[in-house]
């Protein structure tokens, strides 16, 4: 039986950086991983291999405009996408990044033992066969592809995300259900490398949690440039499976029937908090997610739970940022001289990878109005940009949200060209509590797409100068 102080069970961007962080704390630190590679979820079966696939569309459709940038000897239509090279790829670059986690346990003198770590209470995790202790413990489980009843993934003709990242053939006509991250990023990524996709929401927009005006441009560009065949308000209620095709019977606004090559369920994510022992603790779930205080801790002693398993936004910076707060809490109730900070999710950021990218951070407008606030809104697209227009993306628009009376700016809203790294800078305007005033008066460079900024805030006042 070996005795450590700190055990986390889960490598991916929250367990591996807890691991991290309670050996620089001086804690004698265990990470427990059930895969074959450290990463978890993310690094294996979602946001990373997913953006491989992104980059891939994204360079065929810049191979396909090449002559509008007076690129000439490419002709149009011709390219091919060689699906088995794109996987291959991918997991050259998952190797890549598992490998650097393992350099990072190493460098951090964290142990690593491989197996599925079970909770038997009173500080005890059997791993495997094994047993073994720990003064405090971080669960760090992560997520799994959500299945619906009728609709459960088979991997041949309804498939999961999981699924979709292992394809070896380009499916011709492809349904997607759900348009949130997961469903607009693989519709976008079909529809660049050549598919025929039909993208189905219940909801009244698509990417339905981000601003209403965000969701609607989205399904704009979508149908226009991409031909995607974009139903809101739509449901699947009968799905056929046949041997080379399935039929999915659709009720709501659009009501129809629809047959292709397959069916990609993309719903969301559930809690992978099944099997893991958590009867065997005082630790309570909340419709499958772990209850935890600011510093995430459960109510049993010396449990912790961060990421997809506890009710906050399933992203992976802030599985990380909930690690460092797991971690550094338990070091300082180990001795360390450490204070944690409690996290502030009105600000945390969220990007989808789709074309055109979307990033946002803050309150919606439809949210800020839902408690109380007098709310003023500036926009501002990026067609009159001379940036977005080199780059060859004139599309989308920055939208701020801000309080009339006081002038803060409550979120700012992004969808256009790498607005999943113009989501920083907004970021950056949040944290510092700009106001309208302050951001239109600060200084971008020129030719860029941050430029987009000031214009939008000046926009809040009907005097934007580029229009």
């Amino acid at each position: 039986m070996a005795n450590y102080d700190l055990m986390v069970i889960g490598s991916g961007p929250g367990g591996y950086v807890a691991a991290i962080r309670g050996a620089q704390l001086g804690l004698s630190t265990v990470l427990v991983e059930k895969d074959s590679a450290l990463g978890g979820t993310c690094l294996h079966r979602g946001c990373v291999p997913a953006k491989t696939w992104l980059e891939t569309a994204h360079r065929y459709e810049l191979v396909q405009q090449a002559a509008d940038f007076g690129i000439g000897g490419i002709e149009k239509n011709v390219q091919q996408t060689d699906i088995q090279a794109i996987v291959k790829r991918k997991n050259r670059i998952l190797l890549k990044n598992s490998k650097g986690i393992e350099y990072l346990m190493k460098k951090n003198k964290v142990t690593v033992i491989k197996g599925s770590g079970h909770l038997m209470g009173n500080g005890k995790v059997k791993v495997e066969e094994e047993i073994h202790c720990a003064k405090k413990i971080i669960l760090a489980t992560g997520s799994m592809p959500k299945d619906l009843p009728g609709l459960e993934a088979d991997g041949k003709r309804v498939l999961n995300s999981d699924h979709a990242l292992e394809l070896t053939k380009l499916p011709e006509n492809m349904t997607i259900l759900g348009a949130g991250p997961i469903g607009v990023e693989f519709a976008s990524v079909f529809s660049r490398l050549g598919s025929k996709v039909t993208l189905i929401e219940f909801m009244d927009q698509l990417l339905p949690l981000e601003d209403h005006d965000i969701g609607a441009d989205l399904a704009k560009i979508f149908a226009k440039r991409y031909k995607i065949d974009v139903r809101v308000k739509t449901k699947i209620t009968a799905v056929e499976r046949m041997e080379s095709r399935v039929v999915c019977t659709l009720e709501g606004e659009n009501a129809g029937t629809l047959v292709g090559d397959s069916l990609l369920v993309a719903v969301g994510r559930r809690p992978a908090t099944e099997g893991i022992g958590l009867e065997h603790t005082a630790a309570t779930l909340d419709r499958g997610m772990v209850s935890v205080n600011e510093f995430m801790l459960t109510t049993e002693p010396g449990l912790y739970a961060i990421g997809d398993i506890i009710r906050t936004p399933m992203l992976a910076h802030v599985a990380s940022d909930e690690g460092m707060v797991a971690a550094e809490h338990a070091a300082m109730n180990l001795g360390a001289d450490i204070r944690p900070h409690a996290i502030d999710y009105s600000r945390v950021p969220s990007c989808t990878y789709c074309s055109p990218e979307v990033g946002c951070v803050g309150l919606s407008e439809r949210a800020a109005r839902e408690i109380g606030h007098d709310v003023q809104i500036g926009t501002f697209p990026f067609m009159p940009m001379a940036k977005a227009n080199i780059i060859g993306e004139p599309h989308g628009f920055i939208k701020i949200v801000a309080d009339s009376n006081s002038k803060k700016i409550l979120g700012i809203h992004i969808i256009g060209p790498t607005a999943t790294e113009l989501v920083a800078s907004s970021v950056a305007i949040l944290a510092g509590q700009l106001t309208v005033d302050a951001l239109a008066r600060t200084m971008y460079p020129h030719p860029s797409l941050n430029e987009a900024f000031p214009e939008a805030a000046r926009a809040v006042y009907g005097r934007a100068l580029n229009v």
